[in-house]
């Protein structure tokens, strides 16, 4: 198995193929619709407005189906929050699908939108253009394609045992494969569909549309077809952890070829940055380095996360709602600071001391020596959140 990157705004991959009707598919996963924001400290408005972004990106999905005209849309489970998702939020869904009548959205529920017998997937009425796949694997026949589609879905939270499905069939039709599950199979996987590459690649697929996993990932398996399999990742930021461009894939199959393509779908992105505030002598000076790091058009609009980092002067304290309001007066939508600074004591000096002050200096820079790597920055954080209690000031908050 071979593991490419996904660095541009496009990643393409090729195969041969015969003279047959071209076969187009949208494959997204892990919207996640309606699930509470998480992580988030602001306030209402500025809550109501993420809230609002997960919607506008499953608007904007649906939108790129009418654009591109595509025969399939993958949606590889976690769709809608089975424990928070309304039913008003249902009812806008099943109305979007209803733009793309003549596409086929077919849906692998996962282990956050299960197809229990209590789901908005079996109490509403769907679209006819859409269908769920259950817990037993499910093939579907597209003879104007000479396209084969298997699936299947959670209808539990939890589903530790794997089955493959039973492929037959003409060994030049063309296969896809739609799941929610953990791939590659991992001891810390978990109870959600582990999937081997054992028992993935005698299978022979074109390609393999998954879920679960919210970074985007594309893989290849060592077998006739050069299978590809992806997660598209979820296509709005969920936490702090899935920061940067988020993606859809693309898919066509004509007679030249197959190829998938990441189309970029965020409403707005997670971003961090690191801001070095060594040097600013006032919170205006911070206030304009920050300015000229993230110009106007670079993405104010996103939620930011500063951490700051540096030296500064004992006596210089933040005043984090002032710099707030400036940011937000600056056109950012939301930022979170976080405070990595140190501040600028003489620790040589204060080493030499014989009090209290002198003894903890000396016995934290040895832990910090003898610390790993990972732990050592935390110890030094530890170390200066002391020397400002013992010293009476209270500058580092980091």
């Amino acid at each position: 198995m071979t593991l490419s990157s996904d660095k541009g705004r496009a990643r393409l991959f090729t195969q041969g193929g015969t003279s047959m009707n071209d076969v187009t598919f949208l494959h997204t996963a892990d919207l996640h619709i309606d699930l509470p924001v998480r992580g988030f400290k602001g306030n209402e408005r500025q809550r109501a407005t993420r809230h609002d972004d997960y919607r506008r990106t499953f608007g904007r999905i649906v939108d790129l189906c009418v654009e591109r005209k595509v025969d399939f849309l993958f949606i590889a489970g976690d769709f809608l929050e089975y424990a928070t998702v309304r039913r008003q939020t249902v009812a806008w869904v099943i109305s979007q699908l209803e733009r793309i009548a003549e596409t086929k959205v077919l849906i692998a529920p996962g282990n956050h939108d299960p197809l229990r017998e209590d789901s908005f997937y079996r109490t509403l009425s769907w679209p006819e253009n859409v269908h769920f796949f259950a817990e037993e694997w499910e093939e579907k026949w597209y003879p104007e394609m000479n396209l084969r589609i298997w699936g299947r879905g959670f209808t539990q939270f939890e589903e530790q045992v794997t089955r493959y499905p039973t492929v037959n069939g003409r060994t030049d039709e063309r296969r896809l494969m739609i799941l929610h599950g953990t791939f590659p199979m991992q001891e810390e996987s978990g109870p959600y569909y582990p999937l081997s590459e054992t028992g993935l690649t005698p299978l022979e697929m074109d390609y393999i549309a998954l879920g679960h996993i919210h970074q985007a990932r594309d893989m290849e398996l060592n077998n006739q077809r050069r299978t590809k399999i992806s997660y598209p990742g979820s296509p709005e930021a969920l936490n702090w952890t899935e920061i940067g461009e988020r993606r859809v894939i693309l898919g066509k199959m004509t007679p030249e070829g197959f190829t998938i393509e990441s189309i970029p779908i965020e409403s707005r992105c997670y971003e961090i940055d690191e801001i070095n505030l060594t040097g600013c002598e006032t919170e205006e000076e911070l206030c304009e380095r920050i300015l000229v790091q993230i110009p106007p058009g670079q993405g104010r609009d996103s939620c930011r996360r500063l951490i700051l980092e540096g030296r500064r002067r004992v006596d210089f304290e933040l005043s984090e709602d002032w710099i707030l309001l400036q940011l937000e007066e600056a056109g950012f939508f939301y930022v979170e600071l976080i405070d990595h600074t140190i501040p600028d004591y003489d620790l040589e000096k204060l080493a030499q001391e014989e009090g209290l002050t002198g003894v903890f200096l000396r016995r934290m820079q040895e832990r910090v020596a003898e610390a790993k790597e990972e732990e050592q920055g935390m110890l030094e954080r530890a170390l200066y959140q002391g020397l400002d209690a013992l010293l009476g000031s209270e500058v580092s908050k980091g």
